[in-house]
């Protein structure tokens, strides 16, 4: 049965597109991002290190990969480009490349962000390093939005998260997009899209760097953090 109540009618088109958030048209084509989320590879790791890698559930956990990371031997630009670099849309690589020369080694939006999104992982004591790193992209799309937060905290539990309770109320466009992306990365099915994502109309800078920070994260996991350049 239809969730529609005017499908089959002359009114179906208007009431689904009703149904949309603000400001998002409806898909008819793109490129699915669910796969660049989730994906497995990366930055390789060297030969000595596969036998050897604790990996804490995530595959690009090379000791190399930790070590350049500590002597600046990898940048964000390097990621970015590991992470993207496949994708053939021109927008995307636009703001990415500006979004790469803007980089001053904070993954946050701003202060507030990042005191959110350390205050889940303090009041449930699990340090960082613990966690998977698709939990901890997903805290930090919910958290990067205060309203988007004030009503997903309560969905949050010590290892996943319920979408079904969050019922999203008075939330903006790019809020919409943050929750819309973190679904996701969280369930690997495809809510939002590339092509929507490079859109400037659709997504602002501000949730365009929180949105490709935390794929970073998904795939990279907690040592991302550690990028200072």
């Amino acid at each position: 049965m239809s969730r529609y109540f005017m499908y089959g009618t002359t009114l179906g088109g208007i009431e689904q597109l009703m149904m949309l958030a603000p400001n998002f048209p409806q898909r008819r084509s793109g490129i699915v991002i669910n796969n660049h989320f989730n994906c497995k590879g990366g930055i390789k790791s060297c030969n000595g290190c596969l036998s050897t890698a604790k990996t804490r559930g995530n595959p690009n956990d090379c000791f190399c990969f930790k070590e350049k990371l500590k002597a600046d031997e990898i940048e964000y630009t390097d990621l970015i480009r590991d992470c993207f670099g496949r994708i053939k849309n021109y927008a995307l690589k636009n703001r990415l490349k500006l979004l790469s020369s803007k980089f001053t080694g904070e993954l946050f939006l701003d202060y507030n962000h990042k005191e959110r999104f350390h205050h889940v992982n303090h009041k449930q004591d699990i340090e960082v390093w613990e966690r998977t790193p698709t939990y901890l992209a997903v805290i930090f799309l919910l958290t990067a939005d205060e309203v988007l937060w004030n009503i997903s905290e309560h969905a949050v539990c010590l290892n996943g998260f319920d979408f079904t309770q969050i019922h999203l109320r008075q939330i903006s466009t790019a809020g919409y997009a943050l929750y819309q992306t973190a679904k996701t990365i969280w369930s690997g099915k495809e809510y939002i899209r590339i092509s929507e994502i490079a859109d400037k109309e659709l997504i602002d800078d501000y949730a365009f760097k929180i949105i490709i920070n935390a794929s970073l994260i998904a795939k990279y996991g907690a040592d991302v953090f550690s990028i200072e350049k």
